[in-house]
């Protein structure tokens, strides 16, 4: 018996405890013998503590560790016992040492070893997806190394939520979560899958840097800053990997674990778009000259004459370093390019030289700029007015020539995805899934159109202002009339849609999913439609030129795919070195314009 506390020290007539391990807001667990084994084998018993929690938290625990326990990386469950001081979960022990003790005796870790580390715990990390269990928990203390060629092992399911049976129970929202290590929706009851990215990015970081979160996060700059404090050097890649694992809206953040370790394998997007049918190599230090790629040979097929051999010369790379281009707009005289920018920014460059002119956002906190991702922007007419939205749910209006802000309207507490201007109207979208059209210049709501189950993606308006078209994570694609706001139509797609563009000539939609498919919809016979593209990794954008003869369909993958779009012919296969994140013509159609996570912006010569 316990002196202290009276409780039998051997649990079950088998369960031997022998050292505390620790304790945390559901119970504490000891380090035991499972005398039933021959010789003995240590295990591990968590105690349920808290008499105020009912005693299914402990079931649903015990019957998820009896699934996920498979896993030769997660503990397994040995039994599910009762003792004079509650109930009590009986698993396998994982030898070794946590990361954070690791990370706290050896010092920050290098790159080498944290992709290994995450090539190791991202698959884990999926299998319990797979299995509709989101851990809630995974930080450094929650990870074991056991040493050798082991590979890490994940522990500690008690604040795991099976979303099959627990969604409906914890709608109102459970707070749970290590500080520092949960992510923003979580810390509001609302986890998600990509909670679990989140707290792993967070402890990629706290081995690259020795560093707690809470050191790594600028509150006057609303922003991770932890590349100082790595004192191993970290590629550039591991870097937009991290960034995007971490970002604070779910918006930017890897949706599962897959799609991290595809980007974390050799050459990541690269490695795959070198092992494609068409190769364009090119640098910051390509030369600019007349150096000629053919990219497809002229050909006849079905009596369809198809367009002449498309040559493109390198592009001209325009670095943006730490600064990864969400949208491009470019004005109506193609004097100037607008860029709507994921660290908060507005900024406009000039066209003719490809220099920065001005940058709109906070500093220290401070100023007329966004107060998150800028995700849109978008010309007024006269080259002199320039719109932008952001995740910070406000619209605002600014002035080029005189470099200020003119007007702004609040946020209405959702965050601003997508704009567009039609007339005398503004509209725009949001991750609710509202569409709203504001007059001009008073900006009062309109009309608002609520259909979207979830967040809008992008907006187009047809060449004559008549229409809109909208595309939304819930899979469809909506057809609006303008300026009354009726629904004309629905498409439903099997994957998220990503994007949305009109033919300017011809009658005729463009749009683009998450699962890769590019789809030509015919706007006369709504129920015609045709595929035009797949690609692997996702859409990241698409574009039409002002003539209508060029289509381009920019992937997540990094592939930028050109194609004629009267012949229905892929013309070139072009690629940026991380995935495509906006694409955008010039008036004339010479200059096919393009941003990407490998933080360049590209100008196509055409």
């Amino acid at each position: 018996m316990c002196s202290g506390c009276g409780a039998k020290l051997v649990l079950g007539d088998r369960f031997r405890p022998v050292a505390a391990l620790g304790q945390g807001g559901f119970g504490r667990t000891f380090l035991a013998w499972d005398d039933a084994q021959t010789p003995p084998v240590r295990c591990v018993i968590k105690q349920h503590l808290r008499a105020d929690l009912e005693p299914e938290r402990f079931y649903a625990e015990a019957e998820r560790l009896t699934e996920l326990g498979q896993h030769p990386q997660i503990p397994s469950l040995i039994a599910l016992l009762e003792s004079s001081r509650g109930l009590c979960l009986v698993q396998s022990y994982s030898p070794g040492t946590t990361l954070a003790a690791a990370v706290e005796r050896q010092g920050p870790w290098t790159e080498a070893a944290v992709r290994s580390l995450l090539t190791s715990l991202l698959p884990v990390v999926q299998f319990i997806h797979d299995r509709q269990v989101i851990h809630r928990d995974i930080k450094p203390a929650n990870i074991i190394l056991p040493g050798g060629d082991q590979p890490p092992v994940l522990v500690d399911f008690g604040a795991a939520k099976a979303l099959r049976s627990d969604t409906l129970r914890e709608k109102t929202g459970t707070v749970i979560g290590s500080a520092g290590y949960a992510a923003p929706e979580q810390a509001l009851g609302k986890a998600a899958f990509a909670s679990d990215l989140y707290g792993l990015g967070l402890t990629c970081l706290h081995a690259l840097t020795g560093q707690h979160p809470f050191d790594l996060y600028a509150l006057a700059e609303d922003r991770w800053v932890w590349r100082p404090y790595a004192p191993h050097p970290v590629s550039l890649r591991l870097v937009q990997i991290l960034d995007r694992m971490v970002a604070r809206s779910l918006r930017s953040r890897y949706s599962t674990a897959a799609e991290v370790l595809a980007d974390l394998q050799p050459g990541g997007a690269q490695g795959r778009i070198q092992n494609s049918k068409f190769k364009i190599q090119d640098s910051l230090h390509a030369s600019q000259s007349s150096t000629q790629l053919k990219i497809q040979n002229s050909t006849t097929q079905g009596g369809l004459a198809l367009p002449s051999p498309l040559a493109i010369p390198h592009p001209t790379v325009v670095p943006t370093p730490d600064l990864v281009v969400q949208a491009l707009a470019v004005s109506p005289d193609g004097r100037w390019l607008a860029t709507a920018n994921r660290n908060r920014t507005v900024q406009t460059w000039d066209l003719e030289t490809q220099a920065l002119q001005c940058t709109w956002g906070k500093r220290w906190g401070l100023g007329a700029g966004h107060g998150d991702t800028v995700t849109a922007v978008a010309w007024q007419g006269d080259s002199d007015r320039l719109w932008s939205v952001g995740l910070d749910g406000a619209l605002k209006q600014w002035s080029v020539s005189g470099q200020r802000l003119l007007h702004q309207q609040p946020s209405a507490g959702w965050g601003l995805t997508a704009l567009v201007l039609v007339d005398s109207h503004v509209i725009t979208a949001a991750t609710d899934g509202r569409i709203t059209l504001w007059p001009r210049p008073e900006l009062g709501p309109i009309v608002d159109l609520v259909r979207h189950s979830q967040g809008v993606n992008a907006l187009a308006v047809s060449p004559d202002g008549q229409r809109l078209a909208s595309a939304g994570d819930d899979g469809t694609v909506r057809l609006w009339a303008l300026p009354t706001g009726r629904l004309l139509h629905t498409w439903t797609g099997d994957a998220p849609q990503k994007a949305v563009v009109f033919h300017p000539q011809t009658p005729w939609l463009v749009t683009g999913a998450a699962d890769g498919a590019v789809t030509v919809r015919s706007l006369e016979d709504l129920n015609r439609a045709y595929p035009l593209d797949r690609l692997a990794d996702g859409v990241g954008a698409i574009a039409v030129s002002p003539d209508g003869q060029w289509l381009a369909t920019g992937g997540r993958d990094g592939t930028l795919n050109l194609w004629n779009f009267d012949a229905k012919r892929r013309a070139a296969t072009l690629h940026h070195d991380w995935g495509i994140t906006a694409l955008a013509f010039t008036p004339d159609g010479h200059t096919l314009i393009s941003s990407g996570n490998d933080e360049t912006l590209r100008f196509w010569s055409l």
